[in-house]
């Protein structure tokens, strides 16, 4: 908990030396600051040890069909030089499963390929680097680097990935009041961190909902992730020809800010459970904030992207196959509690009311001449 005493002390002198701070810079502290941040520390923070499972995290089968995924749209682009870019790669359990699956499924495939890892977390890249190093998979086929690298301005051939990144981007936080929109800004008062609404600090805040159509209502709160655009507009601008894939929890705008979600939807996950209070335990707990698809999607267009489709990762995965595996599970070895046990764990994957409908899959691509058929695009004929 030292760290997060000391973010509280940073925190509460910038705010009693500058005055309130935006929501989104105490998000930002909180999460990204390079000494103290929960992004930054070393704590455990997937998996049974941490605060939150990923898809990634579940099955190896995850990063698998992913792979195929991947194959499929290296032929759509040619069949020559293609680069994986996955953003915010945690500790590298995609990549490793990912890599691996090439390797031993799709040679020529992983031939051709080169997996580009933007990592500025300097602690991840070293987990990253140890995780793929003991399974034989680093080489100069794997590459890390970072958003200013002029590689980008060149423009890729390829495919852009991420998985649950989105959503940890810091948010700025909006409520409508007196029928006019504010800001929620943090104060500390009588040594407690309080909230205070006031005018938005940034135009682009109130042009957010007039570009999508959006109206809140009265005393309904949401979030603005302006972090998401610049991001959407960065990948848009670094894709030459080939594909993005956007994976994370979220809704197309007029369900993300639908009248009835009255009190926004960011959270805090701490050892797997829910916590609706962001100022305590600074540090140790996760923030996150549901993804605007809409605003992504818009945003790329704007820049070039052509949207392929959305769908959730239950039709995704079942699309590439998932379903055939579950039932190849045990085929091939005698039949026991342990197959059963496998194939329960990747169920997970696709449950609707968890990971099968709450995490949404948007693809996204430029330089083709055609609409691509992808087959995670493709909805499942037994699921409804």
């Amino acid at each position: 908990m030292e760290d997060s005493i000391v973010l509280t002390d940073i925190l509460r002198n910038k705010i009693l030396t500058s005055g309130k701070i935006t929501f989104s810079d105490f998000m930002t502290t909180v999460l990204y600051h390079p000494a103290y941040g929960y992004y930054f520390s070393k704590k455990i923070k997937i998996g049974k040890r941490g605060d939150y499972y990923t898809s990634s995290s579940v099955h190896p089968i995850f990063g698998e069909l992913i792979c195929k995924q991947l194959e499929e749209m290296w032929r759509i682009t040619g069949g020559k030089e293609f680069a994986i870019v996955e953003m915010g790669a945690g500790d590298g359990t995609l990549c490793h499963d990912i890599l691996k699956c090439a390797k031993r499924e799709c040679p020529a495939f992983y031939e051709f390929l080169r997996y580009l890892i933007v990592e500025e977390n300097t602690s991840m890249k070293e987990v990253q680097r140890k995780r793929l190093h003991e399974n034989g998979l680093v080489n100069n086929q794997v590459l890390w680097s970072d958003y200013s690298d002029p590689l980008f301005n060149k423009g890729v051939t390829g495919c852009f990935l991420s998985n649950e990144l989105v959503d940890a981007f810091p948010v700025h936080i909006v409520e409508k009041r007196g029928g006019e929109l504010k800001e929620v800004y943090v104060d500390f008062h009588e040594d407690t961190f309080t909230e205070v609404v006031d005018s938005p600090t940034l135009p682009e805040i109130g042009r957010y909902f007039d570009r999508l159509g959006i109206a809140l209502e009265e005393g309904q709160r949401a979030e603005v992730n302006l972090k998401a655009i610049e991001w959407m507009r960065w990948v848009a601008r670094s894709l030459k020809k080939g594909f993005v894939i956007t994976i994370d929890y979220g809704y197309p705008a007029e369900e993300l800010y639908a009248p009835y979600r009255r009190d926004g939807t960011l959270l805090c996950y701490y050892k797997h459970k829910v916590v609706k209070d962001p100022f305590i335990d600074l540090g140790e707990q996760d923030m996150t904030a549901h993804v605007n698809f809409t605003a992504l999607m818009m945003t790329g267009e704007e820049e070039g992207l052509k949207t392929a489709g959305m769908t959730d990762q239950m039709h995704f995965l079942f699309g590439l196959g998932i379903g055939e595996r579950i039932e190849a599970i045990g085929l091939n070895r005698p039949a026991g509690s342990e197959a059963l046990q496998e194939r329960l764990t990747i169920k997970n994957l696709i449950m609707p009311g968890r990971m099968g409908n709450i995490f949404k899959v948007l693809i996204q691509y430029k330089g083709l001449a055609e609409i691509p058929e992808l087959s995670g695009l493709k909805k499942d004929p037994f699921i409804s």
